[in-house]
C-alpha cells in the first residue's frame, strides 16, 4: 500500500511508503504560504495523484481525547443542576427498591 504519512508538531516529517513496502522519509517539510516545501502543498499534491495521506500527529491526539480511558469529571456550574441530579439518584433508588417490593408480594401471593 502506498501512501504518506505526516508527523510531528508542524508535520514537519513526512514518511513515505512505496507500493513495494519501501519507506523513505523526507525532512525539509516546513510551513510556509510560498515554499512548495510546505506540509499543505505535499497534501494537495498527493491529494491530486490520488495518493492517501494521514496525519500521524492529529490522529494520535484525537484518540487520546477520546480513549475509554480519559477521566472525564461532570462539571456543575450551576447549583441547581447539582441539586436535580442528586434528587433523579435518589428517586432512581426509590423506584428499584419499589420494584424490588413488587416482586416479592407477587411471589408471596404465588405460594399463596
Amino acid at each position: 500500500m502506498s501512501g504518506v504519512a505526516l508527523s510531528g508538531p508542524k508535520l514537519e516529517t513526512a514518511v513515505v511508503t512505496l507500493i513495494d513496502g519501501t519507506q523513505f522519509g523526507i525532512s525539509d517539510i516546513y510551513e510556509s504560504p510560498t515554499d512548495p516545501r510546505s506540509p499543505l502543498r505535499l497534501i494537495a499534491t498527493c491529494r491530486s495523484y490520488n495518493v492517501p495521506t494521514k496525519s500521524v500527529a492529529l490522529e494520535d491526539a484525537v484518540l487520546s481525547l477520546s480513549s475509554s480511558g480519559s477521566k472525564k469529571k461532570r462539571v456543575y456550574m450551576n447549583e441547581r443542576v447539582r441539586v436535580a441530579a442528586e434528587k433523579e439518584r435518589e428517586k432512581k433508588l426509590r423506584l428499584e427498591q419499589d420494584e424490588l417490593e413488587r416482586q416479592a408480594e407477587l411471589e408471596r401471593m404465588g405460594q399463596n
